[in-house]
């Protein structure tokens, strides 16, 4: 980890946040016909500020750029094949874009392009200085070939490492652009912080708190002896999901400080799904006001008997939580689990 100055991290926040943008803006683009070359561009463009600013306008800028030569971290061929790729976009006329070869996967439930890393040309590479030139080796290995998004949030998390304190964070916290938009049926990580693996994700997921600005419970019904509340997720006055915890990780996720309400929500929400295309994976409700002015927040839940609100049909709801922990099919339930504990089912603020 490189050390910075208060005063050095309060001004690479705005970068950083630039870096994440970039890449939240290119997936979004993925799921339309949107131009994929621009956007690339600009994470390119933005990930070399952000570079050039760490080696060259901080104190401990010689610590960062032994990072690359004597105390080489495992990323710095990927920073540096997105460096080769920025200055063949700089200084060269040759457009980088991804290549035309992508692949379009999903159906009734939307559509996406997973592009992959174009090959840039000899005689481009020709008119390189020999600095640049140099750098050529680590395109081609780290980046050349490989699905865009996969790599874009692999640069997120070599800063992530090395200077964690520029992460730009909203008001709960959370990465500014993520988590980005859960696909079904799409494993591939939504989240710089989350762990290929799954069950270090279904930890790591359980280990913060969820997404959104609050839950307001619907009720508590027990399946193979396991209390489990249920219930929707708010952001501001909107509703994209379910959701459905056990009671112990409820009183976790409101130790972290996590607002989980009671009310009754029956008497107090409009549907408004047709309003929002990508409303893929469900129905989004509308609080007719400001969720706290129907529901009080609560403090804790514990030794309570199963209940359901008012205009509730716990049936209903014990198959959304059966099918949360089925583990019937080798994950199964992790996709669902994973779009409604980050909220990942709205495009981020």
């Amino acid at each position: 980890m490189v050390p910075l100055a208060g005063s050095e991290i309060a001004l690479l926040s705005e970068p950083m946040r630039d870096l994440q943008l970039s890449v939240s803006e290119y997936y979004a683009e993925t799921a339309g016909p949107g131009d994929l070359g621009r956007r690339v561009r600009g994470f390119l463009t933005a990930t070399q500020t952000l570079n050039d600013l760490l080696a060259n306008q901080i104190a401990e800028g010689l610590r960062y750029k032994t990072l690359f030569s004597t105390n080489r971290h495992p990323g710095a061929g990927l920073i540096e094949g997105v460096k080769f790729a920025r200055n063949v976009q700089q200084h060269v006329l040759h457009i980088v874009r991804p290549s035309d070869e992508m692949t379009l996967i999903g159906g009734t439930l939307g559509f996406r392009l997973y592009a992959q890393w174009d090959e840039v040309p000899a005689h481009v590479v020709a008119q390189l200085r020999p600095a640049t030139q140099a750098l050529e080796p680590q395109y081609q290995a780290e980046l050349l070939g490989k699905e865009v998004t996969s790599t874009m949030i692999a640069v997120l998390r070599f800063f992530a490492e090395v200077v964690p304190q520029i992460v730009h964070r909203d008001v709960h916290g959370e990465w500014s652009g993520f988590p980005l938009l859960s696909q079904p049926g799409v494993s591939s990580v939504i989240h710089p912080e989350e762990p290929e693996d799954r069950e270090l994700a279904r930890a790591w997921m359980d280990g913060r708190r969820p997404g959104g600005d609050c839950r307001v419970i619907c009720g508590q019904v027990t399946v193979d002896e396991v209390p489990y509340v249920y219930g929707h997720t708010f952001v501001g006055r909107l509703s994209f999901a379910p959701f459905v915890e056990t009671v112990e990780q409820t009183n976790f996720d409101m130790s972290l400080g996590y607002p989980y309400l009671e009310g009754n929500l029956a008497a107090n929400f409009d549907d408004v799904t047709d309003r929002f295309d990508n409303a893929h994976q469900g129905a989004v409700l509308q609080s007719r006001g400001d969720v706290s002015s129907w529901a009080t927040q609560t403090t804790s839940i514990s030794g309570r008997a199963d209940w359901n609100a008012p205009g509730v049909l716990a049936e209903s709801w014990e198959q959304v939580v059966r099918m949360e922990i089925d583990t019937r099919i080798p994950g199964f339930s992790f996709n669902p689990r994973r779009a409604r504990r980050l909220n990942a089912l709205v495009p981020p603020r």
